[in-house]
Protein backbone atom coordinates (compact mmCIF):
# COMPACT_ATOMS: atom_id res chain seq x y z
CA UNK A 1 0.00 0.00 0.00
CA UNK A 2 1.19 3.53 -0.65
CA UNK A 3 -1.33 5.78 1.18
CA UNK A 4 -0.96 9.29 1.41
CA UNK A 5 -0.77 10.41 5.14
CA UNK A 6 -4.46 11.60 6.74
CA UNK A 7 -3.12 15.25 7.97
CA UNK A 8 0.04 17.30 7.18
CA UNK A 9 3.41 16.26 8.11
CA UNK A 10 6.67 18.10 8.31
CA UNK A 11 9.66 16.43 6.73
CA UNK A 12 12.72 15.29 8.91
CA UNK A 13 16.03 16.58 8.44
CA UNK A 14 19.11 15.44 10.67
CA UNK A 15 21.85 18.39 11.20
CA UNK A 16 20.93 19.84 7.77
CA UNK A 17 21.33 16.93 5.85
CA UNK A 18 19.88 17.60 2.04
CA UNK A 19 17.86 14.51 2.40
CA UNK A 20 14.66 13.98 5.18
CA UNK A 21 14.69 10.29 6.89
CA UNK A 22 11.19 10.93 8.33
CA UNK A 23 8.08 13.15 8.88
CA UNK A 24 6.04 14.22 11.73
CA UNK A 25 2.81 16.14 12.57
CA UNK A 26 3.78 19.63 13.33
CA UNK A 27 1.48 19.08 16.35
CA UNK A 28 3.61 16.32 17.61
CA UNK A 29 6.55 18.77 16.67
CA UNK A 30 4.94 21.26 18.68
CA UNK A 31 4.15 19.06 21.73
CA UNK A 32 8.48 18.01 21.82
CA UNK A 33 9.38 21.51 21.37
CA UNK A 34 6.91 22.54 24.72
CA UNK A 35 8.13 19.45 26.77
CA UNK A 36 11.68 20.42 26.11
CA UNK A 37 12.76 18.49 23.67
CA UNK A 38 13.14 19.90 20.12
CA UNK A 39 13.47 18.31 16.98
CA UNK A 40 16.03 20.75 16.33
CA UNK A 41 18.64 20.99 16.84
CA UNK A 42 20.38 17.39 17.28
CA UNK A 43 22.70 15.78 18.84
CA UNK A 44 25.96 14.88 17.22
CA UNK A 45 25.04 11.12 17.97
CA UNK A 46 22.16 10.25 16.08
CA UNK A 47 21.22 7.66 18.73
CA UNK A 48 21.44 9.61 21.20
CA UNK A 49 19.11 12.09 19.50
CA UNK A 50 16.26 9.39 18.87
CA UNK A 51 16.67 7.87 22.23
CA UNK A 52 15.83 11.31 23.60
CA UNK A 53 12.81 12.03 21.43
CA UNK A 54 11.28 8.65 22.12
CA UNK A 55 11.61 9.32 26.05
CA UNK A 56 9.68 12.53 25.75
CA UNK A 57 7.36 10.86 23.28
CA UNK A 58 6.50 8.18 26.01
CA UNK A 59 6.32 10.82 28.85
CA UNK A 60 3.73 12.65 26.37
CA UNK A 61 1.73 9.30 25.64
CA UNK A 62 2.30 9.99 21.82
CA UNK A 63 4.40 7.12 21.20
CA UNK A 64 3.15 3.79 20.07
CA UNK A 65 2.50 0.81 22.53
CA UNK A 66 6.34 0.91 24.49
CA UNK A 67 8.18 -2.66 24.45
CA UNK A 68 11.45 -1.99 25.31
CA UNK A 69 12.87 -3.54 21.95
CA UNK A 70 14.66 -1.39 19.18
CA UNK A 71 14.22 -1.42 15.72
CA UNK A 72 16.85 -0.50 13.05
CA UNK A 73 15.86 2.84 10.98
CA UNK A 74 17.70 4.19 8.36
CA UNK A 75 19.46 7.59 9.05
CA UNK A 76 21.78 10.20 7.22
CA UNK A 77 24.45 9.57 9.37
CA UNK A 78 24.30 5.30 8.39
CA UNK A 79 22.14 2.63 10.28
CA UNK A 80 20.47 3.73 13.52
CA UNK A 81 18.39 2.85 16.23
CA UNK A 82 15.14 3.57 18.03
CA UNK A 83 12.35 2.66 20.06
CA UNK A 84 9.91 0.31 18.00
CA UNK A 85 6.69 2.00 19.36
CA UNK A 86 8.04 5.48 18.34
CA UNK A 87 9.50 4.50 14.92
CA UNK A 88 5.88 4.87 13.06
CA UNK A 89 5.65 7.94 14.72
CA UNK A 90 8.18 10.10 13.60
CA UNK A 91 7.88 8.07 9.88
CA UNK A 92 11.08 6.94 10.32
CA UNK A 93 12.23 4.12 7.08
CA UNK A 94 12.13 0.66 8.76
CA UNK A 95 12.79 -3.09 7.57
CA UNK A 96 11.02 -6.12 7.76
CA UNK A 97 11.68 -9.13 6.63
CA UNK A 98 8.82 -12.04 5.45
CA UNK A 99 8.98 -15.96 4.81
CA UNK A 100 6.92 -17.26 2.24
CA UNK A 101 6.18 -21.04 2.94
CA UNK A 102 5.33 -23.25 0.42
CA UNK A 103 4.75 -26.89 0.97
CA UNK A 104 6.00 -29.21 -1.79
CA UNK A 105 2.60 -29.93 -3.73
CA UNK A 106 2.21 -26.16 -4.18
CA UNK A 107 0.59 -24.84 -0.80
CA UNK A 108 0.87 -21.90 0.65
CA UNK A 109 1.41 -21.86 4.85
CA UNK A 110 -0.20 -19.36 6.12
CA UNK A 111 0.07 -18.27 10.35
CA UNK A 112 -2.89 -16.52 12.00
CA UNK A 113 -2.06 -13.50 14.19
CA UNK A 114 -2.42 -14.06 17.97
CA UNK A 115 -5.72 -12.11 19.21
CA UNK A 116 -3.46 -10.33 21.11
CA UNK A 117 -1.03 -8.52 18.34
CA UNK A 118 -1.62 -4.55 18.63
CA UNK A 119 -1.99 -4.68 14.92
CA UNK A 120 -4.14 -7.04 12.76
CA UNK A 121 -4.80 -9.11 15.71
CA UNK A 122 -6.23 -12.52 14.20
CA UNK A 123 -5.74 -11.96 10.64
CA UNK A 124 -3.51 -14.30 8.39
CA UNK A 125 -0.10 -13.77 7.62
CA UNK A 126 2.72 -15.04 5.50
CA UNK A 127 4.30 -18.33 7.03
CA UNK A 128 6.80 -15.75 9.19
CA UNK A 129 7.01 -11.71 9.44
CA UNK A 130 9.35 -9.24 12.11
CA UNK A 131 10.72 -6.09 11.89
CA UNK A 132 14.66 -5.98 11.65
CA UNK A 133 15.67 -5.71 15.15
CA UNK A 134 18.25 -2.76 15.83
CA UNK A 135 21.95 -4.26 15.43
CA UNK A 136 20.54 -7.33 12.75
CA UNK A 137 20.99 -7.55 9.24
CA UNK A 138 18.19 -8.67 7.07
CA UNK A 139 19.08 -12.77 7.24
CA UNK A 140 20.00 -12.93 11.20
CA UNK A 141 16.39 -10.98 11.17
CA UNK A 142 15.05 -14.27 9.00
CA UNK A 143 16.53 -16.51 11.08
CA UNK A 144 15.31 -15.36 14.39
CA UNK A 145 11.86 -14.95 13.25
CA UNK A 146 11.71 -18.60 11.71
CA UNK A 147 12.58 -19.69 14.60
CA UNK A 148 10.42 -17.75 17.26
CA UNK A 149 6.88 -17.87 14.89
CA UNK A 150 7.12 -21.35 13.28
CA UNK A 151 10.03 -22.95 14.56
CA UNK A 152 12.41 -23.17 11.55
CA UNK A 153 16.13 -23.38 11.64
CA UNK A 154 16.80 -21.53 8.62
CA UNK A 155 20.93 -23.11 8.66
CA UNK A 156 19.28 -26.82 9.47
CA UNK A 157 17.39 -26.66 6.71
CA UNK A 158 19.86 -24.96 4.15
CA UNK A 159 20.65 -28.35 2.50
CA UNK A 160 17.24 -29.48 1.83
CA UNK A 161 15.03 -26.19 1.76
CA UNK A 162 17.17 -23.35 0.88
CA UNK A 163 16.08 -19.84 0.61
CA UNK A 164 14.66 -18.37 -3.08
CA UNK A 165 14.50 -14.86 -3.26
CA UNK A 166 11.10 -13.30 -2.91
CA UNK A 167 9.53 -9.77 -3.68
CA UNK A 168 10.77 -6.52 -2.68
CA UNK A 169 8.07 -3.67 -2.09
CA UNK A 170 7.45 -0.55 0.20
CA UNK A 171 4.37 -0.44 2.64
CA UNK A 172 3.14 3.71 3.28
CA UNK A 173 0.18 4.55 5.02
CA UNK A 174 -1.03 6.08 8.08
CA UNK A 175 -1.31 4.58 11.37
CA UNK A 176 -3.01 4.89 14.79
CA UNK A 177 0.51 5.22 16.91
CA UNK A 178 0.21 8.33 18.78
CA UNK A 179 -3.26 9.39 18.75
CA UNK A 180 -3.78 9.38 15.06
CA UNK A 181 -0.36 10.70 14.28
CA UNK A 182 1.75 7.45 13.09
CA UNK A 183 3.16 6.88 9.52
CA UNK A 184 4.57 3.80 8.63
CA UNK A 185 7.27 3.74 6.38
CA UNK A 186 8.61 0.15 5.72
CA UNK A 187 10.57 -2.13 3.14
CA UNK A 188 9.69 -5.51 3.08
CA UNK A 189 12.10 -7.81 2.28
CA UNK A 190 10.98 -11.40 1.26
CA UNK A 191 12.36 -14.68 0.98
CA UNK A 192 10.76 -18.41 -0.12
CA UNK A 193 11.17 -21.68 0.82
CA UNK A 194 9.28 -25.40 0.17
CA UNK A 195 8.96 -26.99 3.54
CA UNK A 196 10.72 -30.82 3.50
CA UNK A 197 7.59 -33.38 3.37
CA UNK A 198 6.09 -33.90 6.82
CA UNK A 199 7.55 -30.71 8.41
CA UNK A 200 5.23 -28.49 9.98
CA UNK A 201 5.22 -24.97 11.40
CA UNK A 202 4.92 -24.67 15.83
CA UNK A 203 4.88 -21.62 16.87
CA UNK A 204 7.69 -21.17 19.94
CA UNK A 205 6.76 -17.34 21.30
CA UNK A 206 3.25 -17.13 21.94
CA UNK A 207 2.64 -14.58 19.02
CA UNK A 208 0.72 -17.03 16.45
CA UNK A 209 -2.40 -19.25 17.39
CA UNK A 210 -2.80 -20.89 14.38
CA UNK A 211 -0.76 -22.48 11.11
CA UNK A 212 -3.15 -23.72 7.58
CA UNK A 213 -1.83 -24.79 4.84
CA UNK A 214 -4.00 -22.91 1.81
CA UNK A 215 -4.57 -23.85 -1.61
CA UNK A 216 -3.81 -20.47 -4.13
CA UNK A 217 -7.34 -20.47 -5.22
CA UNK A 218 -8.09 -20.60 -1.50
CA UNK A 219 -5.84 -17.76 -0.87
CA UNK A 220 -6.91 -15.48 -3.68
CA UNK A 221 -10.44 -16.19 -1.64
CA UNK A 222 -9.37 -15.15 1.10
CA UNK A 223 -7.22 -12.11 0.17
CA UNK A 224 -10.82 -10.85 -1.65
CA UNK A 225 -12.45 -11.28 1.70
CA UNK A 226 -10.12 -9.34 3.59
CA UNK A 227 -9.02 -12.19 5.88
CA UNK A 228 -4.64 -11.56 5.35
CA UNK A 229 -3.30 -8.81 6.49
CA UNK A 230 -2.52 -5.75 4.36
CA UNK A 231 1.06 -6.61 3.54
CA UNK A 232 0.57 -10.28 3.68
CA UNK A 233 -1.68 -10.06 1.06
CA UNK A 234 0.35 -7.51 -1.50
CA UNK A 235 3.20 -10.05 -1.23
CA UNK A 236 1.65 -12.63 -1.74
CA UNK A 237 -0.27 -11.78 -4.71
CA UNK A 238 2.92 -10.90 -6.24
CA UNK A 239 4.44 -14.21 -5.58
CA UNK A 240 1.38 -16.00 -6.97
CA UNK A 241 1.72 -14.07 -10.15
CA UNK A 242 5.56 -14.87 -10.36
CA UNK A 243 7.20 -11.47 -8.92
CA UNK A 244 10.11 -11.73 -7.58
CA UNK A 245 12.64 -13.66 -8.88
CA UNK A 246 10.74 -17.29 -9.13
CA UNK A 247 8.08 -18.82 -10.90
CA UNK A 248 5.92 -21.96 -10.08
CA UNK A 249 5.28 -23.84 -13.18
CA UNK A 250 3.84 -27.39 -14.17
CA UNK A 251 6.69 -29.89 -15.37
CA UNK A 252 5.78 -31.91 -18.48
CA UNK A 253 3.85 -35.12 -17.46
CA UNK A 254 5.58 -38.32 -17.67
CA UNK A 255 2.52 -40.51 -16.88
CA UNK A 256 -0.83 -39.40 -18.66
CA UNK A 257 -2.94 -40.02 -15.27
CA UNK A 258 -0.98 -37.64 -13.66
CA UNK A 259 -3.06 -34.56 -12.20
CA UNK A 260 -1.36 -33.09 -10.04
CA UNK A 261 2.43 -32.91 -10.74
CA UNK A 262 4.59 -31.67 -8.62
CA UNK A 263 5.51 -27.75 -8.70
CA UNK A 264 9.24 -27.44 -9.92
CA UNK A 265 10.87 -23.97 -8.86
CA UNK A 266 13.30 -21.86 -11.36
CA UNK A 267 15.41 -19.39 -10.01
CA UNK A 268 18.91 -18.11 -10.03
CA UNK A 269 21.21 -17.50 -6.67
CA UNK A 270 20.66 -14.82 -4.87
CA UNK A 271 22.65 -12.31 -2.41
CA UNK A 272 20.69 -10.65 0.18
CA UNK A 273 23.31 -9.01 1.60
CA UNK A 274 23.85 -6.90 -1.18
CA UNK A 275 23.94 -3.04 0.20
CA UNK A 276 22.57 -0.18 -2.32
CA UNK A 277 22.03 2.94 -1.32
CA UNK A 278 22.34 2.63 2.31
CA UNK A 279 19.65 -0.42 2.18
CA UNK A 280 20.13 -4.01 1.63
CA UNK A 281 19.26 -4.86 -1.84
CA UNK A 282 15.99 -6.55 -2.84
CA UNK A 283 16.26 -9.70 -2.19
CA UNK A 284 15.19 -10.70 -5.71
CA UNK A 285 17.89 -8.86 -7.11
CA UNK A 286 20.43 -12.06 -7.93
CA UNK A 287 23.35 -12.72 -8.96
CA UNK A 288 24.64 -15.68 -10.98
Amino acid sequence: ADRPPQQPRVELRWAGAASAFGSATPALLAALQQAGTPFEPASAAPDEHLDALAQTLRRLALSGRWRDETVRVAHPAGWTRIERGCARVLGLPTLAVHLVGWSADGGLWLQQRSAHKAEEPNLWDTLVGGMVASGERPREALARESWEEAGLQLSELAGRAPLRPGPTLWSRRPLPDGGGQGYLNERLLCAQLTLPEGLRPVNQDGEVQAFALWRPHELREGIAQGLLTLDAARILMRVLAGVGGCKLKAPKRRDPEARTPKPVWTSRRCDPEAVSNGWPAPWAACVK
